[in-house]
């Protein structure tokens, strides 16, 4: 009897794994296989784009250096305020241009003081000259008549000879002290004009972005004082990626964002790229290559200079395209591209041509047809023939 025991709990044993595997099977029928999230491929646009953040600045900026050696006394003005053209931003003091100009006014003084001396001194000379000059034709008569001795007559030539050489030594002394008020003069206004530097004034209607210099400091020739922008002007500046350069042109439509502009969009387009890179570090840590692009901005709304916002230079653009979601393409180990199709709620692998992409979508140009059925997640590991249960989003 034990055989026969033995016997019918092995076919019970089959029995039971076979009606298992049909309950498998019927609930595979049942639920309609392995559930996964379908799209549908269909036409629409895509815009191609590189994006990075960028920094709002003004396009009409003034820095206002020091031009000698001096010492900040006062800063009147504060940054961020907003000033008129030539108010004053900020007073220095050089005591040394203050001790030349004191002695070159000290020194035009005495010279101006001295030339109507020279001045009386040259007319009465030279009236003196007119009369001896008088008498010595006088005598020249007398003499050539006989009348006088020829000792009188030289002797009034002499007088003549020796006040005409006083009177060219004095008119050369009014001359020199002439020439010595000229060129003091200019030597003072160019001291003045040194000493007007010392008192900064705006050179525009603006607002102040920087004020380095503090009072008390003392500063070069060179030194920054202060930088005045003018408000209503701002352009953004945006460090791209040299990587991501070759697809940036000039006048190319940007798009704008930031917190502080809430939903609103701002557009603009590319003004000027920078013809040389510059090595920065990464919020990471590590060291890029970026290249300075410039970018309009006719309508700044509230965005103020230092303000930091997002840039998307729209580098490319596909209108009418048919497009499906980037997760969905896998690439092949060949560098092919494949989606997983789906046909009668199983899984088609295709391999398709891809054109561009944004950082949502991308371009199918061969091996898909407007609506069909894809596989979302082309990642998932999911075999040729695969019963799926589509979940569509």
């Amino acid at each position: 009897m034990k055989p026969v025991v033995k016997k019918r709990k092995k076919i019970f044993l089959w029995v039971s794994i076979v009606v298992i595997l049909g309950l498998i099977a019927t609930a595979a029928v049942l639920t309609g296989g392995t559930e996964a999230e379908t799209v549908q491929a269909q036409t629409g646009d895509i815009i191609r784009s590189v994006e990075d953040t960028g920094y709002i600045q003004s396009a009409t900026n003034y820095d206002l250096h020091a031009v000698q050696n001096a010492r900040v006394v006062q800063v009147p003005v504060a940054t961020g305020q907003q000033v008129k053209a030539g108010q004053t931003l900020m007073v220095l003091e050089n005591l040394d241009l203050s001790i030349q100009i004191e002695d070159t006014r000290s020194q035009l003084s005495q010279t101006i003081a001295s030339i109507p001396a020279a001045q009386a001194a040259v007319q009465r000379i030279d009236l003196e000259l007119q009369k001896a000059g008088e008498n010595l034709e006088r005598l020249r008569s007398l003499h050539e008549a006989g009348a006088i001795p020829t000792v009188e007559y030289e002797e009034a030539e002499h007088r003549v000879k020796t006040m005409e050489q006083n009177l060219q030594e004095q008119t050369a002394l009014l001359e020199s002290a002439r020439a010595q008020e000229a060129g003091m003069n200019q030597s003072l206004q160019n001291l003045n004009r040194k000493e007007q530097q010392l008192t900064l004034q705006s050179p525009v209607d603006g607002i102040i972005l920087g004020l380095p210099a503090k009072q008390e400091q003392v500063v070069n020739p060179g030194a920054l004082l202060a930088s005045v922008a003018v408000p209503d002007k701002l352009e953004i500046k945006a460090d791209i990626l040299s990587d991501d350069l070759g697809e940036v042109k000039l006048g190319q439509r940007v798009t704008i964002t930031a917190p502080v502009l809430g939903t609103k969009v701002l557009y603009s387009e590319v003004r000027e790229i920078y013809p040389l890179a510059v090595e920065k570090q990464s919020a990471l840590g590590v060291i890029q290559r970026r290249v300075p692009v410039m970018i309009t901005l006719d309508d700044p709304a509230n965005l103020k200079p230092g303000y930091e916002v997002k840039v998307a230079i729209e580098t490319s653009a596909a209108q009418g395209v048919l497009v499906i979601p980037r997760e969905a393409v896998r690439t092949l180990k060949d560098g092919g591209r494949e989606v997983m199709v789906v046909i009668d709620n199983r899984v088609k692998r295709r391999l398709v041509q891809t054109g561009i992409g944004d950082r949502e979508n991308i371009e199918i140009t061969e091996g898909l047809a407007v609506g069909a059925i894809i596989i979302r997640d082309g990642n998932l590991d999911l075999k040729e023939n695969t019963r799926i249960k589509p979940i569509e989003n």
